[in-house]
């Protein structure tokens, strides 16, 4: 990655988060005027980029929750394609009205950059309003493969370099950054098999044509425990509350080991003060409801919440930590 690109990402974030702390005047699309006290009017639509599985379903539990306190339906909305560009791109370019929010991953923000050479639209044109939860992954094999702890996977790997395969959902996607991350610390190399997701990679595995995956915790939660797939650790700090019985990748042996991805609502950038303020408001509340985190809790989300800045400073910090990884591994944008 050449030096003048690495600049402008640096000059972007700078940039990004700039646009979180400046109070947009009467010179913008939006006036304060228009931001009357009344939003929201109407319904408000909530972006996502995959649908099925626990990212919809986090979204609509959000949905339930931030309808109580707006009082306005609001409608999940899928925009899936290019690992998140195109939700992003399709926020991006709304009308910075307060009717069209995006939850996004950070790593549409922190990794599709270094992996699309065009995502479809400028970091600038949007910014965080909430964090909005953690997810932690598991690392899982085929029980056939006869690996039952991390460290048996390890010696294996380091005595057979890349002879395991690795089923991804492709360069950039979460399973394929914790499973970069796993490389970095354990100096293994795993074969990847890329696959479009929604199921696939762990189809691929069940069928025994990967050694093991990367995975959403509860994407794979009744595998293990049917015993079709052997889950070997997670990759948060802490065991995730629907694994108990599974340790962490730390606990197992990987000192310093941890990966979590994390969501966040976002708005157009243009979108005015007041309407942040009181979207933020009703974030938080729902974030902080019992019913939410313990509903996140079983999907294997860890409800948090933030102010925009906060996440804005977390996205451009760990934007740079992937960007000098990916140019360590000779990784370029396509």
């Amino acid at each position: 990655m050449s030096s003048a690109r690495t600049g402008t990402e640096h000059w972007r974030w700078r940039a990004m988060l700039a646009a979180c702390t400046v109070v947009l005047g009467v010179s913008g699309a939006l006036t304060q005027t228009d931001a009357r006290a009344e939003w929201p009017e109407g319904p408000i639509r909530l972006v996502i980029a995959f649908p099925g599985g626990s990212s919809e379903a986090q979204a609509r539990i959000l949905a339930k929750a931030l309808n109580t306190y707006l009082g306005q339906p609001i409608v999940v909305q899928a925009q899936p394609g290019a690992g998140g560009n195109i939700a992003s791109a399709y926020v991006a370019r709304a009308r910075p009205d307060g009717y069209t929010i995006l939850l996004g991953s950070n790593t549409f923000f922190e990794t599709n950059p270094l992996v699309y050479k065009d995502i479809g639209y400028q970091l600038v044109d949007l910014k965080p309003v909430s964090m909005l939860s953690e997810q932690t992954y598991v690392l899982a094999v085929r029980p056939g493969l006869g690996l039952r702890t991390v460290r048996e996977l390890v010696d294996f790997a380091t005595r057979n370099p890349g002879k395991l395969t690795n089923a991804t959902a492709g360069i950039g996607s979460p399973v394929a950054l914790a499973k970069l991350e796993f490389e970095q610390k354990t100096g293994v190399r795993l074969t990847d098999i890329p696959y479009k997701g929604g199921g696939e990679d762990t189809m691929a595995v069940l069928g025994g044509f990967a050694d093991l995956e990367f995975s959403g915790v509860t994407d794979v939660a009744g595998n293990i425990e049917a015993g079709t797939l052997l889950a070997l650790g997670v990759t948060s700090r802490q065991r995730a509350p629907r694994l108990p019985n599974v340790p962490s990748l730390e606990e197992a042996g990987l000192t310093g080991y941890q990966f979590t991805t994390w969501n966040c609502i976002f708005v157009p950038a243009a979108t005015a003060a007041p309407i942040v303020a009181r979207l933020h408001a009703a974030l938080v509340k729902s974030i902080q409801t019992p019913e939410v985190r313990a509903e996140f809790e079983q999907l294997g989300f860890a409800a948090v919440s933030s102010t925009g800045d906060a996440a804005a400073r977390r996205l451009a910090s760990e934007a740079q930590s992937w960007s000098a990884l990916f140019r360590s591994r000779g990784i370029v944008a396509k």
